[in-house]
C-alpha cells in the first residue's frame, strides 16, 4: 500500500504531466509566430551580408525561429550559413546578388534544410561541421557533405572570412565566422536572444529558464562547453575581434554595442569585463 510520501509524489507527477500536456496543447494552437517576419526574404544586414528569417523550426517539441546568414564573397560567390528552407522566390532573389556556391552546416543541428538547396544548386559545395557526415541521420538522408569545416578558413573564403571552432563534450562543435570587411561575427547556437512574446507558451517558458531569451548562451549548453578544450580562450578571442554586429540563428542579433553585448553574453564562461549575472 502506498505511503503518504508516495501519494504526494504521484500526485505531483500527475499535476506536472497535466501541466506539460496543457502547455503542449497551447503550443500547438498558439498564435505566436515563433519567427521574425517578413519570412523567407533577403534583409540587408551589413555590406555584402544579408539575413533570411524563417521558421518555426520544431525541435524537441519547441517552436524556434531560425535564421540564415548570406555572405557575398569575391567573384560574387554566395555563402549560405545555416540555410533556411529553399523557395524559388528566395533563390531568384539570391541570383540577383551572385551565385550560390557554398552551403554551410555550422554545427550538427543546422543541416536539415540544406538538401533542398543542394538539389536546386547541384554545383554548390556543402560544408559540414566536424562529425556531421558520419551521423546516422545524415547518412540515411539525401544530403551529400562534400567537405568538412575546421578551425581554419579554407582558401575559398580565407581572404574575407576568419573562422574557428567552439568545441565541447560529446562531440559538440560549432564553427564561428567573422566577416572582416563588415566586422560581422556569425554564430549559430552559442548565443540566443528570443523574445518570449514572439514564442508559443512552452517555448517561451524554456527560453526564459534557459537564458535563450537573455542574449546569452543557453544554460543547457554551458556544461557541454565547459568540458571542451580552450573554451575561455576561444570566447576571449571572439570578444577581441571587436565585432560591430553579431548575428545568430535564434533571436534578435546584436546591432548596437555588439562587442560589449557579446562580452556580457559570454560572461558566464569567465570572460573578463562584465557584471552580467549567471
Amino acid at each position: 500500500m502506498m505511503n503518504r510520501n508516495g501519494r504526494i509524489a504521484l500526485g505531483g507527477a500527475v499535476v506536472a504531466a497535466g501541466a506539460i500536456a496543457w502547455m503542449a496543447a497551447r503550443e500547438r494552437h498558439s498564435d505566436a509566430p515563433a519567427s521574425y517576419p517578413p519570412l523567407d526574404v533577403l534583409k540587408p544586414f551589413a555590406e555584402d551580408v544579408w539575413i533570411v528569417d524563417s521558421g518555426p523550426m520544431i525541435a524537441s517539441g519547441l517552436s524556434l525561429p531560425i535564421r540564415m546568414t548570406v555572405v557575398r564573397l569575391s567573384g560574387r560567390a554566395l555563402l549560405l550559413h545555416s540555410p533556411t528552407p529553399f523557395t524559388p522566390a528566395l533563390a531568384a532573389a539570391l541570383s540577383e546578388l551572385g551565385t550560390v556556391t557554398h552551403l554551410v552546416a555550422p554545427n550538427i543541428a543546422h543541416w536539415t534544410r540544406i538538401a533542398g538547396w543542394q538539389r536546386a544548386c547541384p554545383d554548390a559545395i556543402v560544408w559540414g561541421a566536424p562529425g556531421l557526415a558520419e551521423r546516422a541521420q545524415v547518412k540515411r538522408g539525401d544530403l551529400r557533405v562534400d567537405r568538412d569545416l575546421s578551425a581554419d578558413a579554407p582558401p575559398e573564403w580565407a581572404d574575407t572570412i576568419e573562422q574557428g571552432a567552439i568545441t565541447g563534450a560529446a562531440g559538440f562543435s560549432e564553427i564561428w565566422f567573422f566577416h572582416r570587411p563588415s566586422r560581422t561575427l556569425i554564430l549559430t547556437d552559442i548565443v540566443q536572444q528570443m523574445e518570449p512574446e514572439r514564442l508559443p507558451p512552452l517555448t517561451a517558458l524554456i527560453a526564459r529558464l534557459s537564458g535563450g531569451a537573455k542574449g546569452t548562451t543557453p544554460r543547457y549548453l554551458r556544461p557541454v562547453l565547459r568540458l571542451g578544450a580552450g573554451m575561455r580562450d576561444t570566447f576571449a578571442h571572439l570578444v577581441a575581434l571587436a565585432p560591430e554586429r553579431v548575428v545568430f540563428a535564434h533571436g534578435t542579433p546584436f546591432t548596437a554595442d555588439a562587442t560589449a553585448r557579446l562580452r556580457d553574453a559570454l560572461a558566464w564562461s569567465g570572460v573578463a569585463g562584465s557584471d552580467l549575472p549567471d
